[in-house]
Formats: C-alpha cells, sequence, structure tokens
C-alpha cells in the first residue's frame, strides 16, 4: 500500500470517528422543548445567542481570481455555529457584478468537524446524493478555495480545510484541483 493511499485511509478513519464523536455527543444531550411550542410569541423575535457580525466570502471572480464581498450575518457564539452560518452565506450568495456564485446547482454542508490541529473538514452534499457539478479546472479551483479562503480568513482558529462531497474525501472533486489532503488559502488567487 503506497503512503499516498495510507495516509488517504489515515485521514478518513479520522475524519469518520470525529463524526462519530459529534453524534454521540448530540445524540446523548437530553431534549430541549422547542421554544415556539412554549412561547410562539417570543419565537419570532431574534435568538439571544445570535450575534451579528461582518464577514468576507470569498466568491468566483473574473480571470479565475477570488473577489471579495462584505456580507452580515448572524451566528450563535460558538466556533462551529459561526462556520455553519458562514458557509451557508457562501453557498447561498448570488452572482452579482464581476462575482459568480460558488455553484450553480443547490449544494449544502451535511457536517463541519475541526480537528486539533486546526483542520476544518468540511463534508459538502449535493442534492439526493450527487456527484459535484462539473467544473473546468479554473471553475474548480475557483469553488475549493472559495470554501478555503472564507473559513481561514474569517476563523483565525481554522489554519486549512479538508473537503469532502457525501461523506467521503475525493482526490479532486471534478478531476483538476487534489482535495486528498487538507487546503490552506493561496493569496495570489485573491483579486485585490
Amino acid at each position: 500500500m503506497s503512503r499516498r493511499v495510507a495516509g488517504a485511509l489515515a485521514a478518513l478513519a479520522l475524519v469518520l470517528l470525529v463524526f462519530a464523536l459529534a453524534v454521540g455527543r448530540r445524540s446523548s444531550q437530553p431534549a430541549v422543548e422547542s421554544p415556539a411550542a412554549v412561547a410562539p410569541e417570543v419565537a419570532a423575535l431574534p435568538s439571544a445567542a445570535t450575534e451579528p457580525r461582518t464577514a468576507t466570502l470569498w466568491l468566483p471572480a473574473d480571470g479565475g481570481k477570488l473577489g471579495a464581498r462584505e456580507v452580515e450575518i448572524r451566528s450563535g457564539p460558538e466556533l462551529h455555529e459561526r462556520v455553519q452560518a458562514l458557509l451557508a452565506a457562501l453557498l447561498a450568495a448570488p452572482a452579482g457584478g464581476s462575482l459568480a456564485a460558488v455553484f450553480t446547482t443547490p449544494v449544502e454542508v451535511a457536517a463541519t468537524a475541526l480537528a486539533g490541529d486546526g483542520t476544518l473538514y468540511v463534508d459538502l452534499h449535493g442534492a439526493d446524493g450527487a456527484e459535484p457539478p462539473g467544473a473546468g479546472s479554473t471553475l474548480e479551483m475557483q469553488r475549493v478555495y472559495s470554501v478555503v479562503h472564507t473559513v481561514v480568513r474569517n476563523e483565525p482558529a481554522i489554519t486549512r480545510v479538508a473537503l469532502l462531497w457525501n461523506g467521503v474525501q475525493r482526490l479532486s472533486l471534478c478531476g483538476h484541483i487534489d482535495t486528498s489532503h487538507p487546503l490552506v488559502p493561496l493569496p495570489e488567487l485573491e483579486r485585490p
């Protein structure tokens, strides 16, 4: 077995362990009655736990670059809540001006897990378990690094991002960019 295959299997085992721990922790928590069931008029108000903040989304731009778009997002104060809100905003960001949407078909975040070394594992899912949407090398690079730059540039505790698709860390999403290992931002992709 080659070192690369062994490394990929070890990374996959780590991801599965982190997800299993997260699911186990979630299922062991006691059930809490929905605030809407207790007081519907209060549930309509923004949660006291949510905090507005400004974030920078990195979206595909002209010339194979990534362009910055400042947005306000709301999330709870915990890192996993901030990351979920950030990724949801990125995947929902519409095209506008010289910036394009990251994906033109529905894609959502199924799960995230943060390893102790600052690696964030992001599991993306297409509708009905679909394969990643096809793309040429430039668009695939922009899609991959939109996620990497958005997360790392907004959350100092995260230093790199490992992408999964439908629960699997693939060699590549579309055959051009190596996603078999965690990725760090590439400053040369950021449009001035």
